[in-house]
């Protein structure tokens, strides 16, 4: 996979390691917002059903979770040599955190009826097992996909 291929899907922010946090804000335009609907969700009035982000031929699923509201320990990621994507969708006001812990810490700012997407490259080399959550509020719909 490369940056520029999944950049001009998504609209991607690259993170490198040692930087900690990168927030990827929805370019100006309609092709910024990807409304997807899915048959097993059940969208709210006004609202299309978020759902998980896709990912490229070639990665593996590593970790997934939502689409869900809140905060959660989503689990936890194996060791690898490979580099990891984040890949992360958010609906509502309010300030999102995807925490890999130890040491990695990324914000988002989600925005009401628009789903953000975001996409974060992370370079960690051999590393521990790394645990996974996600802090939001009730208000920000999120869904988070960790492929390798």
């Amino acid at each position: 996979m490369t940056i520029r291929k999944t950049a001009s899907l998504v609209g991607s922010c690259c993170l490198l390691w040692p930087a900690t946090a990168c927030t990827a804000a929805p370019p100006a335009g309609p092709a910024a917002v990807r409304r997807e609907a899915t048959p097993s969700s059940t969208p709210s009035p006004g609202h299309e059903a978020l759902r998980l982000p896709g990912m490229e031929a070639g990665t593996a699923t590593v970790l997934k979770a939502g689409p869900r509201k809140g905060s959660m320990v989503v689990g936890d990621v194996p060791p690898g040599k490979d580099e990891l994507w984040v890949l992360f969708r958010c609906r509502g006001d309010g300030k999102a955190e995807i925490i890999l812990e130890p040491g990695v810490n990324m914000a988002f700012t989600c925005l009401d009826d628009l789903i953000s997407p975001v996409m974060n490259r992370l370079d960690l080399g051999r590393r521990k097992t790394l645990t996974v959550r996600v802090q939001a509020p009730d208000s920000v719909e999120w869904a988070l996909r960790v492929t390798r």
